[in-house]
């Protein structure tokens, strides 16, 4: 069963791509790393079974377990395909993989078992990778990449397709009756090699994907509120860092503060209170402008920015905030949780000012308050 001149050199690459596969596997499981290092880790240690089976098994029984062979073979293609297309966003379709996988297993079975015929498994094995890796061909083209590894990424699947399909043409050509792996050695090793070179090159990519992933992630984290998803305190300091210092533009700071929240956890509990925290910053997203941001800053406590704006548009959208929040009630457990909100405003023209801007909206806010609660009150003065 086994053929008897094995060395060093010809287990070499598949111990390299499963090693490969089981580390990378076993790093994937930290938490917080994206799932496409794990599918990556899956088609490293099938593609090193898959060559250690043709490197250490007799031809006699390789043509016998040839369609299991090829199955696995696809399979590690798939869960290739499957790792690039979760980092680029691109859905993917299992039936059209597991129909190719089938379609694959059952060609190489035939020009096996049926009919001997070496030049179509090549052509089969070249044509069915190729299928796997764009099976949804359209999509990967028109996605879009925000980063420069991305694209690094699109550019070698396209090259990976050119050398599989290449390599099946190539040897088809070269074909003889002895077989090409006997007649044209060198040949087939190069391409074993140029092989594993592609694989640690994808292999680097992946992992520098997850870094990215990984370092954005915890950004976030530092900078944003895991209850609303809105920038905490250190993101909104951060992000004022990026306002235009153009002096004619004038931006509004909004200071909000929920009426009455301690009584409502006092009389619905802290969950709920939560979820009335929710409710309202999907309010503020819905009713702000996509250059604008609003963070969370306190337990009931808002600041919103909105930039390059004049007093009536401020008080426009302070206003329709104040109007959705009283008119859309939080339903919880069949019970309506009616709520209102008061508002401060004032307005800036330089980050510089954003200090003396957020006391004077915490000032008009607290107007707001005393007046009444539920409404929308400016600053005296603006910020000079």
């Amino acid at each position: 069963m086994l053929i008897p001149d094995l060395n060093f050199y010809s287990l070499l690459v598949p111990s390299i791509m499963s090693s490969l596969g089981i580390i990378t596997l076993s790093i994937s499981y930290y938490k917080g790393l994206p799932n496409y290092l794990r599918s990556y880790a899956y088609a490293l240690i099938l593609i090193g079974m898959t060559i250690l089976l043709n490197t250490v098994l007799s031809a006699s029984v390789l043509v016998e377990i040839s369609s299991l062979i090829a199955a696995l073979y696809f399979l590690s293609c798939t869960f290739h395909s499957k790792a690039i297309y979760e980092r680029l966003k691109i859905d993917y379709a299992w039936p059209n993989y597991i129909y190719l996988i089938a379609l694959g297993a059952f060609g190489i079975y035939y020009f096996t078992q049926v009919t001997a015929d070496q030049t179509a498994r090549l052509l089969i094995i070249g044509i069915i990778t190729a299928a796997i890796y764009l099976h949804r061909p359209i999509a990967f083209i028109r996605t879009s990449t925000r980063l420069r590894i991305d694209s690094y990424l699109k550019i070698f699947t396209f090259a990976t397709v050119f050398i599989i399909m290449g390599r099946a043409l190539l040897f088809s050509v070269l074909l003889e009756d002895q077989g090409f792996v006997a007649h044209y050695e060198s040949a087939w090793a190069f391409t074993q090699l140029l092989l594993l070179l592609i694989d640690l090159i994808f292999l680097g990519l992946f992992i520098g994907c997850a870094i990215l992933d990984l370092v954005r992630k915890l950004q976030r984290e530092r900078h944003h509120d895991p209850l609303t998803g809105l920038l905490n305190r250190r993101g909104f300091e951060a992000y004022i860092q990026k306002i235009d210092p153009n002096p004619a533009l004038q931006h509004a700071v909004l200071m909000a503060d929920l009426d009455h929240f301690k009584a409502v956890n006092d009389r619905y509990g802290h969950q709920v209170g939560d979820l009335v925290l929710q409710h309202i910053s999907q309010i503020f997203k819905a009713n702000i402008r996509s250059k604008d941001q609003v963070s969370r800053i306190g337990g009931e406590e808002f600041l919103l920015v909105l930039h390059d704006i004049q007093k009536d548009a401020a008080f426009k959208i302070a206003e329709r905030i104040r109007l959705q929040l009283e008119e859309t009630p939080l339903h919880h457990e069949q019970q309506l949780i009616y709520l209102t909100i008061s508002i401060g405003v004032s307005f800036f023209n330089h980050p510089n000012q954003i200090k003396e801007a957020t006391l004077a909206a915490d000032h008009a806010m607290y107007q707001a308050k005393q007046m009444g609660r539920n409404q929308v009150q400016f600053a005296q003065e603006k910020i000079a």
